[in-house]
């Protein structure tokens, strides 16, 4: 028992190299218009209301840092094109309404290369945040960092290391937590050593149209409340585009719509240097731990070498239901229609439970799952011993069955689907892997793999109606 729930922890998380161009033109100054035959050099704030301040690199360390020191609300930063070289974090607290607008994400680098103490490259807190138009490249910690905060925009805009993915790189390039109505737009994300996109904590969140490359893992959906994740390509990194819950977060996530978004060669070797993000085994795509009331459709998953999509229990990371404990009068956001477990005053989100699967395509995934370390990244390895020692493809989603009152390896009827998870004859094939019950050296003899449509399973429905979607007027 406890030797397969170790195996099955490598699902918790939590390339190539990136292109980033040091665009340093010959000439960095503001643009002359040349409107008649006397050509007069204009003020890029023109096109903005005041208070708006315009910065080029020639002096970057110590103008934008002046800049950033004295704003006031409303107040927009305009940064010309070429390359700020900076050591200290760029830091704004304090006011809101805050635009920091480069001249386009290849054409405005922040690079924070020779930064000797731990900070993020951009950090912020404020309300109506927007950024846009740049890149941030190799801040210690996190590439764009915003806290606690409502009504972020985060569009056109690279968080990378230049090195390539590497151990020593920053944890997260996108990061906002704790904020309310964010939206992450045409934007890159690449060699972070723990995820590229990370939207945690979240209420309202908008996730469409980026790029996730070169990572751990490319774009989380953590503990957040009315997610749409739509029309981002995910690729190249150890694991792709995963949702989940963690345990002790009064924020319980639900609500999260991820489609139509393409997730594909996520078999990046992991290069976390620690933590549960170490654990996810190359050739991830999708997960969702301890999730509920999520819907995945309209997504392309190719050549994800262990899984394509996997429902789990977050009792597989963490197997004490009083850690996951919640007091309900500390929740935050909003209940929404989800059915929590409530015991001895307690509210528990392990469970995960609602979880529709439907309208995917996949192609080449599961042919070689990660066993490259059975003590760090088990999960991988007990698929290779399941469907590859029997010289079968890993099927395209697999259900971990944790807390089902009755499971049979071969008849629907003697599996039960309490936590009303629904998978779409459409996947092609499924599992429930009954995490509980596997023997020390499992085998195929010992799962659940039903024949479209995959009774019980075979539901095509939420508990509570379809997926409420953020409002934020876009």
């Amino acid at each position: 028992m406890l030797f397969h729930l170790a195996l099955l922890t490598s699902l918790t998380a939590c390339n190539g190299t990136d292109d980033t161009d040091d665009t340093n033109t010959d000439d960095t100054s503001v643009d002359d218009t040349g409107t008649d035959d006397t050509s007069t050099e204009t003020d890029p704030c023109d096109d903005y209301e005041a208070p708006c301040v315009f910065v080029d690199p020639t002096d970057a360390e110590a103008d934008l840092l002046e800049v950033v020191n004295s704003l006031e609300d409303n107040h927009t930063i305009l940064l010309g094109a070429g390359t700020f070289e900076l050591n200290n974090e760029v830091s704004i607290a304090g006011v809101s309404g805050i635009s920091v607008i480069g001249a386009g994400m290849d054409e405005t680098l922040l690079d924070f290369a020779s930064m000797t103490i731990q900070g993020n490259g951009i950090f912020a807190v404020g309300d109506n945040f927007l950024i846009s138009g740049l890149t941030v490249a190799n801040s210690k910690k996190d590439g764009i960092r915003v806290e606690d905060s409502d009504g972020v925009i985060m569009r056109d805009v690279k968080a990378t290391w230049t090195n390539g993915p590497a151990t020593e790189n920053g944890a997260y390039g996108l990061y906002p937590v704790r904020v309310q109505n964010v939206i992450i737009e045409d934007s890159v994300a690449s060699n972070a050593s723990d995820a590229g996109i990370y939207v945690g904590q979240c209420t309202n969140a908008l996730v469409r149209n980026n790029v996730a490359n070169g990572n751990v893992a490319g774009l989380e959906i953590e503990n957040t409340q009315y997610a749409d994740v739509y029309g981002n390509l995910v690729e190249d990194n150890t694991g792709g585009l995963v949702i989940f819950d963690l345990p002790g977060n009064p924020i319980v996530g639900h609500d999260v719509y991820v489609h139509d978004n393409i997730v594909r060669n996520n078999n990046r070797e992991n290069f976390a240097p620690g933590g549960t993000v170490a654990a996810i085994p190359a050739g991830t795509g999708t997960f969702a731990m301890a999730s509920r009331r999520v819907e995945i459709t309209g997504n392309t998953y190719e050549n994800n070498n262990s899984v394509d999509i996997a429902i789990i229990s977050g009792l597989i990371i963490e197997g004490d239901p009083m850690v996951w404990a919640l007091d309900p009068t500390a929740l935050q956001g909003d209940a929404g229609k989800t059915t929590y477990d409530e015991d001895s005053g307690f509210v528990f989100n392990f469970r995960s439970h609602d979880i529709y699967v439907h309208g995917n395509t996949h192609s080449g995934s599961g042919t070689a799952p990660d066993s490259s370390s059975l003590e760090i990244r088990p999960l991988g390895t007990i698929l290779a011993v399941i469907y590859q020692l029997a010289g079968e493809t890993v099927d395209n989603v697999l259900y971990d069955g944790i807390q089902e009152s009755s499971f049979s390896t071969t008849e629907a009827s003697g599996n039960s689907n309490d936590n009303h998870i629904c998978v779409a004859a459409d996947e092609g094939s499924m599992a429930n892997f009954n995490a509980s019950g596997l023997s020390d050296f499992p085998s195929l003899a010992e799962i659940y793999r039903p024949a479209a449509p995959f009774a019980p399973y075979d539901c095509s429905d939420l508990t509570g109606g379809t997926i409420d979607l953020p409002d934020l007027g876009e």
